[in-house]
């Protein structure tokens, strides 16, 4: 299937080429002079065109990687204070465990606790329905 639409296409740009060759070849010298002419020009547009894609896109290119560059050092500087502040907060720990005297801190507690007496109510409340119940026979 592709080599006879290969074939068709060769054939139709032979014959269309012919076309054009004997079409080109029965104009006036002024007709083919402005032909020449616009085919030059557009010639020329196409290059200016392209040279201008082709500036385009090496500006944003070189946009994308300058900015690529901010978001990397941004990205880096964000790493680095948020590990400066988990540096930060295992020093304190660290240091809480081993500068804190635990021994007093749990000995004053003690103290503390002992100290409240633990008030017992003097008789317990009980709430007794059998009574209430033969009350109203």
């Amino acid at each position: 299937m592709g080599g006879k639409l290969m074939k068709k296409g060769l054939a139709g740009l032979v014959v269309g080429g012919a076309v054009a060759f004997v079409a080109y070849r029965s104009l006036s010298e002024s007709r083919k002079e402005q032909l020449r002419q616009t085919a030059r020009q557009t010639w020329t547009d196409l290059k200016e065109n392209a040279i201008d894609y082709a500036l385009l896109a090496e500006d944003t290119a070189e946009e994308f990687l300058d900015n690529a560059d901010d978001y990397k050092e941004s990205f880096q500087e964000k790493v680095q204070n948020t590990s400066d502040k988990l540096s930060t907060k295992k020093d304190e720990a660290l240091s809480h465990f081993s500068n804190d005297n635990f021994d007093e801190q749990t000995a004053s507690i003690r103290e503390q606790l002992s100290s409240v007496t633990r008030e017992q109510p003097e008789e317990d409340i009980v709430i007794d329905k059998t009574d209430t119940e033969s009350d109203q026979d």
